[in-house]
């Protein structure tokens, strides 16, 4: 027995009409009445009367229909929370986020969109960009974002990639440094100095593009301590231990003992995609991606204002 021939008694038993039913499920009528006997010859017993003209339930056919229809929706429920298990259900949004490089407009996007979707239950990880790749691919979740370079990882053709945030590079460096003053600094100037950066659950998503973008100026990063978090990092930078490579679009106000130097190096600049899998669309991620598309191009706006070094 599968579920196609409960739907077919079902929707004969409702209509109590062999052709009508026929016509509401666009199939033929000879068949229906076979698959209709057939079933019957499964269960052992009938389930419909068949007169001239005329079709009426069977004593076992009325109880058999109750059930059926129990079936039948069991069944719907369980195909609709699977498609939305794999797209998001209603008030689900999974992410990935780079918590240094979307501290600039992630917060504001989330704010924003729990007020355009009532109810939303969102949870943001912070995990390795392969471990993004493969929880995109499986449906694991629903966006995430990445920095510049790319990985290269089997599954990134199948998912969507959307550059939405370009930022120039700023050097945060100890307000005693020889270095504070200055108008601006290339990397190479600063080969010399212990890279600090962050490490969070073991990720170093922060060294690795540092260490990127020493390498596209034909320098080499010589790495000092790891920091926790952005806070933590400042005030390593203020004791004088190194210096650190952020993007500018972080940078929230003067930080007592630390400057911001820009980087002079031309045509650098820190990159950020929000990645998604077509595959499991739904109107929230949509939705979701609209809102993060706007506020981060509202961001990159702001960073095209000069914006003098803080000490």
């Amino acid at each position: 027995m599968e579920l196609r021939h409960l739907r077919y008694f079902v929707a004969v038993a409702e209509l109590l009409s062999f052709s009508r039913a026929a016509v509401k499920l666009r199939h033929a009528q000879p068949s229906l009445s076979t698959q209709i006997r057939d079933l019957e010859n499964e269960l052992g017993f009938r389930l419909l009367d068949r007169g001239h003209n005329r079709v009426t339930l069977t004593e076992a056919g009325a109880v058999f229909l109750r059930e059926s229809k129990q079936v039948l929706a069991s069944a719907e429920t369980a195909i609709r929370l699977g498609r939305e298990a794999a797209v998001g259900r209603p008030g689900e949004l999974r992410l990935a986020a780079i918590n240094m490089a979307t501290v600039s407009f992630l917060p504001t996007c989330l704010s924003l969109f729990r007020a355009a979707v009532a109810g939303t239950r969102v949870t943001v990880a912070e995990i390795e960009a392969s471990e993004v790749i493969d929880k995109l691919v499986r449906g694991e979740l629903h966006a995430g974002f990445l920095s510049a370079p790319l990985p290269r990882l089997a599954g990134v053709k199948q998912l969507k990639f959307v550059k939405i945030l370009r930022s120039p590079l700023i050097v945060l460096i100890a307000s005693e440094h020889p270095f504070a003053r200055r108008s601006s600094a290339r990397l190479k100037d600063l080969v010399e100095e212990p890279f600090l950066h962050i490490r969070r659950n073991g990720q170093e998503i922060h060294r690795n593009w540092t260490q990127e973008f020493c390498f596209k100026v034909g320098a080499t990063a010589r790495f000092g301590a790891a920091a926790s978090n952005l806070d933590n990092l400042i005030s390593m930078v203020a004791a004088g231990e190194g210096v650190a490579l952020i993007p500018k679009s972080i940078l929230r106000g003067s930080k007592p003992g630390c400057a911001y130097i820009p980087i002079a190096d031309k045509n650098l600049r820190h990159e950020l995609f929000v990645v998604s899998n077509p595959h499991f669309h739904s109107d929230l991620v949509e939705r979701f991606l609209e809102i993060v598309i706007a506020e981060a191009a509202a961001v990159e706006q702001r960073l095209q204002t000069p914006r003098k070094s803080q000490s």
